[in-house]
């Protein structure tokens, strides 16, 4: 099939990406390439870790999605001369701390929900803890610890992709996209986060019910004064951490990099929210006290496309099949977008159970009278 991608965040890219290598004739158009909430995102690959109770099917999918892309790190080196870990991925586990003991008891909530659905996850003591990761903070009450849970750097994942389109030949047309109408394919997939809603056609008779959430996010970097002989960063994977009943995360970059985040918020400020950062910061050195000596490096604010029930809208528009509407991954667009990829080619390809009913994009359309 000839496809047309209109997006270029992680998601666009990776549906591209997976199409091509299945055989489809493929091209890209967006307004930019990953420089949205691709380019903010910590790309935390965090099924379990990311579970919440009532949240339904998105367990599952995230489960999968995860899943999606151990097998699409394993198959870059045979698309381009790349490793995985040059494209961004890290297998190393993930901490979840709790700051105080009643950070403690909603971390061992949560630890009952997710053994109970099938999620592997080990309890550890404070002082297990900080065999994992010394530079914790001396008072934190206890720890889960999650081992399939890894991390992708997006913007490296984002470039790879990118990278290894060009030289397939894909072509990416970057500029202003506001109707479909005169795009020849046999299929468009609409890729373009917040801004699906914007363009002119038969999607735009879905109530798609999607919204902005935006995230603070701060990249720190660790100079080498605070690492010991033969040390190379402060942290050996992901830390997670509860601290009086607020999330807070720290992810490490290759580069002693950390990636800070992140708060959720939906108010009318269009850049970083000042109290944002500084609860992020204190949050964070009430675990990693080393983070007061870090170099802050950057400051980001994104919008996420959100859905009222966090699940992401992916399947075709009823009347207009040749339309797909790929959009509303909220916080999980990194973790979700190898699972995304996936399921559109599927689609596109015939396979009937494709997609789940519960992310179908009509779900909140009320029929006509």
């Amino acid at each position: 099939m000839h496809v047309v991608v209109i997006g270029a965040g992680i998601v666009g890219l990776l549906t591209a990406l997976e199409l091509d290598r299945r055989g489809h004739r493929v091209e890209i158009r967006s307004t930019g390439v990953a420089d949205g909430a691709t380019h903010a995102a910590a790309g935390m690959l965090a099924a379990a870790a990311e579970m919440q109770v009532g949240q339904g099917p998105l367990w599952h999918i995230m489960r999968e999605a995860a899943d999606a892309h151990r097998e699409l790190a394993a198959a870059l080196p045979q698309l381009a001369p790349i490793t995985a870990r040059e494209a961004g991925y890290r297998d190393d586990p993930t901490l979840v701390v709790a700051r105080d003991h009643a950070d403690l008891r909603s971390l061992q909530d949560l630890l009952r929900h997710q053994r109970a659905v099938g999620a592997q996850v080990q309890e550890l003591t404070a002082r297990e803890a900080r065999r994992h990761e010394a530079a914790l903070a001396r008072h934190v009450a206890g720890a889960v610890r999650i081992a399939q849970d890894h991390q992708v750097d997006p913007r490296r994942l984002a470039a790879a992709a990118r990278r290894i389109l060009e030289e397939r030949g894909v072509p990416v047309r970057i500029g202003r996209i506001d109707t479909l109408a005169g795009i020849e394919a046999d299929r468009i997939v609409l890729a373009a986060g917040l801004g699906v809603p914007g363009i002119d056609g038969p999607h735009r008779g879905l109530d798609l019910r999607l919204r902005p959430v935006r995230g603070d996010i701060l990249r720190l970097r660790v100079p080498g004064t605070l690492l010991m002989p033969g040390e190379e960063h402060l942290l050996s994977g992901t830390v997670r951490a509860i601290v009086r009943g607020r999330p807070v995360y720290l992810v490490p970059r290759d580069d002693r990099g950390i990636v800070l985040g992140a708060t959720s918020r939906e108010d009318a400020l269009e850049g970083p929210s000042t109290g944002g950062v500084l609860q992020l910061l204190q949050d964070a050195a009430e675990i990693l006290p080393a983070v007061r000596e870090t170099e802050l490096v950057e400051i980001l604010a994104r919008d996420r496309p959100g859905t009222p029930d966090d699940l992401p809208l992916l399947g075709p528009v009823p009347g207009a099949e040749r339309i797909i509407v790929s959009t509303g991954y909220h916080r999980h667009g990194i973790l979700l977008s190898a699972w995304a990829a996936r399921r559109t080619a599927d689609h596109l390809e015939g396979a009937a159970d494709a997609l789940p009913a519960a992310v179908r994009p009509e779900r909140f359309t009320k029929e006509p009278a």
